[in-house]
């Protein structure tokens, strides 16, 4: 298998820079997400690696060698789209087979005096079989495209992949095209098939709940940049910056702007006691501890009868304008003065629309952002 390394690499189009000087390590076997909003640069980011795009500095490197002017077909790479690009015409055993018997291969990587050959048809059809079985579809193998549903051709997209034996597996958003069930059902089946292959993965998306559960680590870009690069719990639990805050997590991040009077964040319409050592420290990093921006994610917001550790110090009387049950947890959109903030609370709760109620803030678990550079003083 492979390392996939880039280092300072820039790709700009005419006048719009797309990568900005990004620089990524990823180990071999590892499966590493590059999630971020739409335009972000992420796909391109993986173009680079493949080859369909050239960097304009910087350098790519492929089981540590370089590869900046290695064509796409050279480079031992896989990818699977979103559009999963099966021939209509062909069957599946066909469609999985076609690049095997396409191209020539090293049939003995481990010979160094071997010479690439074409397969012969007894060696493609093992393989075939052997990628079928892997994606639990040997039963489809004789199916057209048209008589596959979207998650059957998302898997002979992915036997196509496979058959190939690369170095690196490229995914460009291959489940965006299924329904929410079967999404979830495919991720764990994508996750499945990468440990069971050991490929080094790199998978593209914008999806944070698919980055979440895919990632061995998590790179978010935003604006041509890697903002964080790290486990899918540091990113969650430990974001740099207010961007990755906002975008890791579902539902996202509630943000409160206001400012810092010695322990105390405070704002037009409540206040909020901080822990001492978190105080000390975001003041001393702080811009302007005039303005600063808290962070809490809804479900580190209780209902003060089910908190474990209320005091006035951390509850906030709002009023609730949206109560919404999700079976295992209820979403409570509430208001207080000016400021709109979301509540995830205990199904258990007596919150109704319209009412007044006390939320308790979970001090342990807030963050505090810089009102300027929007970096995490709290880490």
């Amino acid at each position: 298998m492979a390392q996939v390394k880039m280092k300072n690499v820039v790709k700009q189009f005419s006048e719009k820079l797309v990568l900005d000087n990004i620089n990524i390590d990823i180990a071999d076997k590892e499966l590493v997400v590059f999630v971020g909003p739409s335009g972000c640069g992420k796909s391109t980011a993986m173009r680079c690696v493949a080859g369909l795009e050239e960097v304009t500095s910087g350098v790519v490197y492929i089981d540590e060698k370089v590869v900046n002017t290695v064509p796409a077909k050279d480079r031992d790479i896989a990818m699977v789209f979103q559009n999963y690009a099966l021939y209509p015409h062909m069957n599946v055993r066909d469609n999985i087979g076609f690049g095997l018997k396409a191209r020539k291969i090293l049939v003995d990587k481990d010979d160094p005096k071997a010479v690439p050959r074409k397969l012969r048809h007894a060696e493609v059809e093992a393989k075939v079989q052997r990628a079928a079985e892997i994606l639990k579809i040997p039963d489809l193998l004789e199916r057209k495209p048209s008589e596959l549903s979207g998650g059957q051709q998302q898997r002979v997209a992915m036997g196509r992949a496979i058959v190939r034996e690369p170095k690196v597996f490229l995914m460009d958003e291959p489940l965006s095209n299924l329904d929410a069930k079967l999404r979830a059902h495919m991720r764990t089946e994508l996750k499945r098939l990468q440990i069971e292959l050991g490929v080094t993965t790199i998978y593209v998306t914008h999806d944070q709940a698919e980055a979440m559960t895919l990632g061995d680590r998590i790179a978010c870009m935003n604006d041509g940049i890697f903002q964080q690069i790290g486990t899918p719990e540091e990113v969650y639990d430990k974001p740099v910056n207010k961007f990755v805050a906002g975008f890791i997590g579902s539902p996202s991040m509630n943000f409160i702007s206001g400012k810092l009077e010695g322990d105390t964040f405070v704002t037009s319409a409540f206040s909020l006691d901080l822990p001492t050592d978190m105080a000390t420290k975001v003041i001393k990093n702080a811009t302007n501890p005039d303005e600063v921006v808290l962070g809490i994610r809804p479900e580190d917001i209780e209902d003060r009868e089910f908190a474990l550790n209320p005091s006035s110090a951390n509850t906030v009387s709002v009023k609730v304008m949206v109560r919404e049950n999700y079976g295992s947890d209820i979403f409570l959109a509430v208001n207080v003065d000016s400021i709109d903030f979301n509540a995830r609370v205990n199904t258990g709760t007596k919150a109704r629309v319209g009412t007044d109620f006390d939320l308790v803030f979970d001090m342990s678990r807030i963050h505090i952002f810089d009102g300027s550079t929007e970096e995490n003083l709290t880490i």
